[in-house]
Order: structure tokens, then sequence, then C-alpha cells
């Protein structure tokens, strides 16, 4: 019997799946953040009640999913932030689905920082891609929106170019541009992302801030 999922939240605590087979009920309470925790847990799910295991069992199983390396990844800094570390992520679709879980885990608690590469696209899908993905940070309220690279200029100019966003878009060149936005916007109680390295070398901007905060 096939198991369907019914809401998955991302909290900053950790994503809770809320899954059903039949007249079974349950929920998956992850210490992992991301979809693609969320992904892996119900692939852990999947794999238990296949093999038989009892279904709280098997609940209990993909409850104990880790946290996927640059997959939204969370890193509590010395000064109170939250850093997410998303570099693994590199298509439009990828960094994406990370933005939308950073606005769901913010809303209403903390501001949403986001620093972002150039995507992993085709030359063709180059520009709807980077375009796509401004536009989609002013959907999701995003507080910050830091841009690394000239190869990502259209995010930073899509997000810019819309005037019902009450946030702020920043394009820098660099990884030290990029650090220098960081250490001034980040606060205690901000959650910051860091997603999109496919051609920007952000998992050595992420070590930096971790090693470096508090400012």
């Amino acid at each position: 019997m096939t198991v369907a999922v019914d809401d998955v939240q991302h909290l900053l605590e950790g994503a809770v799946i809320d899954v059903r087979r039949g007249a079974e009920v349950g929920s998956i309470r992850l210490d992992a953040l991301g979809d693609a925790a969320v992904d892996a847990a119900l692939a852990t799910l999947d794999v238990a009640l296949a093999s038989g295991s009892p279904w709280l069992d098997a609940l209990a199983e993909a409850a104990r999913t880790p946290e996927i390396p640059g997959r939204c990844h969370r890193t509590r800094l010395v000064n109170g932030a939250l850093l997410l570390d998303d570099t693994a992520a590199r298509t439009r679709h990828e960094v994406g689905r990370s933005l939308k879980v950073l606005a769901d885990a913010t809303r209403g608690r903390t501001r949403s920082i986001a620093v972002v590469g150039e995507l992993d696209s085709e030359l063709a899908e180059w520009f709807d891609d980077h375009d796509g993905l401004g536009r989609l940070v002013v959907r999701l309220d995003i507080s910050q929106l830091i841009v690394v690279g000239v190869g990502a200029r259209h995010t930073a100019t899509a997000a810019a170019l819309e005037g019902s966003w009450d946030g702020e878009s920043v394009l820098v060149d660099d990884l030290d541009g990029a650090y220098a936005q960081v250490r001034s916007h980040v606060r205690a109680g901000d959650t910051l992302l860091v997603s999109g390295a496919a051609r920007t070398p952000l998992a050595d901007l992420v070590a930096r801030v971790i090693e470096e905060a508090p400012w």
C-alpha cells in the first residue's frame, strides 16, 4: 500500500511530515531541515515498510534521517544567527525549493537572508532561470538577497525590478564582497541561506562565515 504525504512543515527546529497508509496515520519529526532531508526520510520509510517493519517502527526509523550535507544543513553561528548551508543545490529547481524552505521556516519568526550564486543552466535557459529565481525571492518575501558574480546578475536585477517587494537585492562581484555583505546584514536571530554554488565557490564563503562570526 502506498504512503501518502498529507503535509510538510518546514520549521527551524526541523521538518515535520504528516503521512498515512490506509487507516494508519502518523508524523515524522526530523532533526533536519529542507526538501532533501524530507525526500530522504520518505525513502527510508518506504524501505522500512517494504522490509516488513511495523508502521510505528518505520516512522521512528525515518525520523532518524540525518541532515544532508550541503542541503539546508544547519549551523548555529556564535552570534546567534542560523546558517543553512545549501551549497550542494545547483539548479533553479533545487535552489528555488530551498528558498521556499527558508521562507516557510522563518515567516513570522526571523529575518530571512539568502546568498545565491550562478546556477547550473543550459545557455538557452540561463536568462529565464536566473530571472525566475529573482522573482521567486520577491514572491517569497525574503528579507535580503545577496547575489554573487556577474553570471548571476539577472537574479539580482529581477528582484530589484519588482516594486512590490519590501526587501533589498545586492549584487557583488566575488566572495569577499559577499562576505562583507553578510557581515553587514546578518544579526542575532537571523537565518542565512547560502545556495546555488554550481559555478560560484560558495562553500568557501560558508567556511569563512562559520570561522569568523561573530563580527
